[in-house]
């Protein structure tokens, strides 16, 4: 018969074996954890920027806006409530998301200058959030971002990536090595499958 000296022992190499193999299990678990969310996130991260690009575009892009100008349109006089914003010494008159500057033969729709910033953004303006950046704020033509700090918007460049949901009248088609493209103030959008879209179609800025 063993000595209790013996089974004491017994007992505590069993007990430093169990928690090795709980400890090992564990590690293990967390690493197979860890790499299954890593494999999940580039997962996500590729789906959500693959997309379907058509060769051939409807050439309906700006059905959205189909009630503004048309880009570059000349109308006599600026819109009765126009918003003055001055920039660069160059007053542009802004009314309902759409910027006009005054020409010898009347006020020219046309895009703002990057920097310009306004307090309250366009009705009907789209968030577009590209590679998980910050957001920025879409509307006829123009993205805009948040100024840190600050209640007001800067308008900025068209980002790589962006796909919003309309393009202004007034845009080019272009053919480049047999695909299309929309050209609006040499800003091109390639015509791609967007589910978040109401109608599944989306315009996506691309560098050539």
């Amino acid at each position: 018969m063993m000595s209790k000296e013996k089974i004491d022992e017994i007992m505590k190499k069993a007990t430093f074996l169990s928690f090795l193999i709980l400890t090992l299990g564990v590690l293990l678990g967390t690493s197979d954890t860890v790499e299954a969310q890593r494999r999940e996130r580039v997962h996500r991260r590729h789906h959500r920027h693959a997309v379907r690009v058509h060769v051939r575009v409807t050439r309906r892009a700006h059905i959205r806006y189909a009630h503004h100008p048309r880009w570059g349109a000349v109308v006599v006089a600026a819109p009765r409530n126009a918003v003055v914003i001055r920039h660069a010494a160059t007053p542009y008159y802004f009314n309902d998301g759409i910027y006009y500057v005054q020409r010898n033969t009347g006020f020219v729709v046309v895009r703002p200058a990057p920097g310009i910033r306004i307090r309250v953004l366009p009705v009907g303006y789209r968030t577009v959030v590209v590679r998980s950046h910050r957001p920025y704020y879409y509307y006829y033509g123009t993205f805009y971002t948040k100024v840190n700090n600050s209640d007001e918007y800067e308008v900025t460049a068209a980002p790589e990536g962006a796909i919003v949901d309309a393009l202004p009248d007034g845009y080019e088609v272009k053919t480049i090595k047999d695909q299309e493209y929309y050209v609006l103030d040499d800003v091109y959008y390639a015509e791609v499958e967007a589910e978040e879209m109401e109608d599944g179609v989306g315009y996506q800025v691309v560098r050539l």
